[in-house]
Parts: structure tokens; C-alpha cells; sequence
């Protein structure tokens, strides 16, 4: 699964145009597996000019109404620069992606709650899911595309399905029907009732909690060949990144705010893209 980063100058009013043509994370050759194709795909770089101010369609499709302004400070605007793993690319119906960057401001238990609420009183109707091993985490947003339930033996319509048609991002890979997105051991799919016993298969090099687990409502969603084109006007650098790097912690701690996702995948990419970087922060960095 290939981690999308977001050029700021495509979604920042007050950033130059931004550098086109880029190939973030990823060598002289394309490589293989959905990264090399999603490079390969749109060949050399372009000579076009991006926008020269944000597109707003490109701004609803991540929930913004508005690009991010310089008053919010570097951290709080990186924090909304979209960062996404892609879960699957079809020649046919597109590419699908998850944010792994932004929360809805619930948890898992307060679906659970409404949802129990919701069915009291009817007798016939069937109990909410329990997912009592989750009930604390995070429910994030993947993006202002309806979620597709159910797979089929090809890995088409991935995104969705599950229980309550919650996504689910993870690192166990004893959740039977889940997807394996990178070689490190990054999955997809699965039923989060299921996931509950998965995480103490005794197969497991470590028994894992709650925290291995993201649960997403929605995905984002491109026709074929979009992302490809946005990549190469600018509008994403592609990189690689460990499943580690994708689960940290990212809370506050105290008075101390954590680094946000898009800031510490910057700060990997290399000297190559410490302008994109500078830029964003300036004399606070």
C-alpha cells in the first residue's frame, strides 16, 4: 500500500507553485507491486504548472472547505494536509484509499452505545456488534467516499464490508479475509467481531490490543487513471512507509504535542524534499 502525501502548495493558498513531476520515496526506478505501477503509470514528469491556487474540489474531497491558513500554525495545518495509504488500484473501477490523518471525534464505543439505543425496544432485531476489545479507539475518517461493502476472491470493492461497514486497518494477520497491503505485515479487511479472538491466535509473535487495530467509516475514492494524473501534476508525493510509523501514537502528551503524521514522513523523505518541508514551517521548524 502506498502512503500519499500531500503537496501543501496544492492545498495552502500562500506556497509557491509547487514542484511537478516528483517521485517522493521512490528510487530512479519504479520498482514493483502498486507503488511501481502507480509511478510507471504516469510516466515522466510534466512541464504544466499546478494551480495556482487550491482546487476546491480537491479540498472537499478531504472534508477542508477552506486550504489551511498560515494562522493555525506548521503543526495544526500538517495535520490537515492528507495523508492516505492506498488499499487497492483497478485498471477499471480506480483507486481506493484510506486518511491516516484524521479522526472523526468518537470512538468505537459511542457507535456501539447509539447503536444499542437504536434497537431497544425492537425484539426481532439483531444486538449491535460487540466489540468490547475496541471500544476505546479512535473511529477515524477515510475520505468523503461512501464505503463499498464485501470481496470477492479478485480483492475488488475492499474498502468497507466488516461489521456495521466499519474499514479496518491493521497489523494481524490471523483476521481471516484481510488483505495484506505491505510486506511488513500492514492489513486490510476482516471482521472486527472475528479480530477480537484473532488478536490472541497463539501464532502471533506477540499478542496484540486494541492499538494494532484503525476502524475507518468512509474511504476516498478516484476514477481510473485520476490519481495517477494528480501525481503527476504535483498534487501527491508516493512513498513507503512502515506499519510502525503508520500506528504511532500521535496523542498529546501533557504540554507536549506529538509530531503529526505528515511532518515525520517529510523529515524521511530526504533533503531532496526538505523545502516542501521548510516552507510549511519556515523559522519555527
Amino acid at each position: 500500500g502506498p502512503v500519499l502525501i500531500a503537496n501543501p502548495a496544492m492545498f495552502c493558498a500562500d506556497f509557491d507553485d509547487p514542484k511537478t513531476g516528483v517521485r517522493a520515496g521512490a528510487s530512479e526506478e519504479s520498482g514493483g507491486g502498486m507503488l511501481g505501477g502507480l509511478l510507471g503509470a504516469i510516466g515522466g514528469a510534466s512541464g504544466d504548472d499546478g494551480p495556482s491556487s487550491p482546487s476546491q474540489a480537491l479540498l472537499a474531497k478531504f472534508g477542508l472547505t477552506l486550504p489551511p491558513p498560515a494562522d493555525l500554525g506548521p503543526d495544526r495545518r500538517a495535520d490537515l494536509l492528507p495523508v492516505l495509504v492506498v488499499l487497492d488500484r483497478h485498471p477499471l473501477k480506480g483507486c481506493q484509499a484510506v486518511l491516516l490523518n484524521r479522526r472523526t471525534g468518537y470512538l468505537l464505543g459511542d457507535l456501539e452505545s447509539q447503536a444499542a439505543s437504536d434497537s431497544a425496544g425492537m425484539s426481532s432485531a439483531a444486538g449491535p456488534p460487540k466489540l468490547g476489545a475496541f471500544m476505546i479507539q479512535p473511529l477515524w475518517f477515510g475520505g468523503t467516499s461512501a464505503a463499498s461493502g464485501g470481496t470477492n476472491e479478485d480483492g475488488d470493492e475492499r474498502v468497507g464490508g466488516g461489521s456495521g461497514g466499519l474499514g479496518m486497518l491493521h497489523m494481524c494477520p490471523a483476521v481471516e479475509g484481510a488483505k495484506q497491503l505491505t510486506d511488513d505485515g500492514l492489513f486490510w479487511g476482516g471482521d472486527p467481531g472475528q479480530a477480537q479472538d484473532a488478536m490472541n491466535d497463539p501464532s502471533l509473535d506477540r499478542p496484540m490490543t486494541g492499538f494494532d487495530f484503525k476502524f475507518y467509516v468512509q474511504c476516498t475514492r478516484w476514477l481510473p487513471l485520476q490519481l495517477e494524473k494528480e501525481i503527476k501534476n504535483g498534487t501527491w508525493f508516493v512513498a513507503e512507509a512502515s506499519k510502525e510509523l503508520l500506528f504511532k501514537s500521535r496523542d498529546r502528551l501533557g504540554s507536549k504535542r506529538a509530531k503529526p503524521l505528515w511532518t515525520e514522513l517529510m523529515e524521511l523523505m530526504g533533503e531532496e524534499y526538505s523545502f516542501v518541508r521548510d516552507e510549511l514551517y519556515g523559522d519555527s521548524f
